[in-house]
C-alpha cells in the first residue's frame, strides 16, 4: 500500500464513477475507429461552443456499457441554464453521431444514449422550460390527456425543429473543422485516451491557436455568421387548427 494519494488516483476514481469499471470486451479495429471518430465529434463540438463544459478527458477504452466516453467538467457550479446553453448541449450530444455519418457514411447503435438525452432535453425545452417559439413559449403538460391533437402535434414539431437545428449546427462545425476531427480521432486511435493538455496541443497544432474558455470560432467569417443566424432563427408560430 502507498502512503500518499496521487492525482492519478483521483482521476481513476472519477473515471470509475462517471464511466464505470474498465471492461474486458474486445472490439474490432473498425469498431475502434468508429468509436474514435464518435468521441472526437463530441469533443470537437464542445471545443467550438463557448457555453459548453470543457472537455477534461476523451477515451476509447471500453468502460461499463460504453465503448468510449468524453468527460466534460464544469468550471464552476451552476444551477440555471439558458436556451443557448441547452442548444449547445444538444449540438455536442449529436456531434458523435454526426461525425460517424460524415466519415463512414452510416450510423451505428452507439449513439443510443446520446439520442435519449437529446430527446429528454429537447422535450423539456418545449414542455417545461417555455423555450419553444410562438405559442409554444410556455409550460405545457405533455401528459395532459385533455390536450388537443393539434397541440400535441405542435409539441412534436417544435421538438423536431430544435433537434434538427442542433444537428445542422453540429454538421456545420464538424465539416468546417474536419482537420481537427481527423487529428483528434487519429491520436485517440494511437493513444486510446487524451487529457486536457493533449487536447489543447492538438487544437493549437491544427487551428493555430490555444483553446481558451472563450473557445474557438469557425475560421470562415461567413460560416460564423451563419451559425449565429441559425441559432437565432425563429420558427414560425404554430397556428391552432393547422
Amino acid at each position: 500500500h502507498r502512503e500518499r494519494i496521487a492525482t492519478t488516483d483521483f482521476q481513476a476514481a472519477l473515471e470509475r464513477v462517471v464511466a464505470g469499471m474498465q471492461s474486458r470486451r474486445v472490439i474490432t479495429p473498425h469498431e475502434k475507429r468508429v468509436v474514435a471518430y464518435h468521441e472526437a465529434g463530441h469533443a470537437l463540438c464542445a471545443e467550438l461552443l463557448p457555453s459548453t463544459e470543457r472537455v477534461h478527458r476523451i477515451s476509447i477504452v471500453p468502460r461499463g456499457q460504453a465503448l468510449g466516453y468524453t468527460l466534460n467538467l464544469p468550471e464552476e457550479d451552476r444551477y440555471l441554464k439558458t436556451r443557448e446553453e441547452l442548444m449547445d448541449r444538444l449540438v455536442v450530444l449529436l456531434g458523435g453521431r454526426t461525425a460517424e455519418h460524415l466519415v463512414f457514411g452510416q450510423i451505428t447503435t452507439g449513439a443510443s444514449g446520446d439520442l435519449r438525452s437529446v430527446h429528454d432535453i429537447s422535450r423539456a425545452m418545449v414542455t417545461q422550460y417555455g423555450m419553444g417559439t410562438g405559442l409554444m413559449s410556455r409550460e405545457l403538460d405533455a401528459g395532459d390527456y385533455s390536450m388537443s391533437d393539434a397541440t400535441r402535434r405542435a409539441i412534436d414539431e417544435e421538438q423536431q425543429f430544435i433537434t434538427d437545428q442542433a444537428h445542422r449546427r453540429a454538421l456545420g462545425l464538424i465539416t468546417e473543422h474536419r482537420d481537427l476531427l481527423e487529428a483528434l480521432a487519429g491520436e485517440l486511435l494511437e493513444r486510446e485516451a487524451l487529457e486536457r493538455d493533449d487536447i489543447d496541443r492538438i487544437v493549437a497544432d491544427v487551428e493555430g491557436e490555444i483553446a481558451t474558455p472563450e473557445r474557438l470560432v469557425p475560421r470562415n467569417g461567413d460560416s460564423a455568421a451563419a451559425l449565429r443566424a441559425d441559432r437565432q432563427t425563429p420558427r414560425p408560430p404554430f397556428a391552432p387548427g393547422d
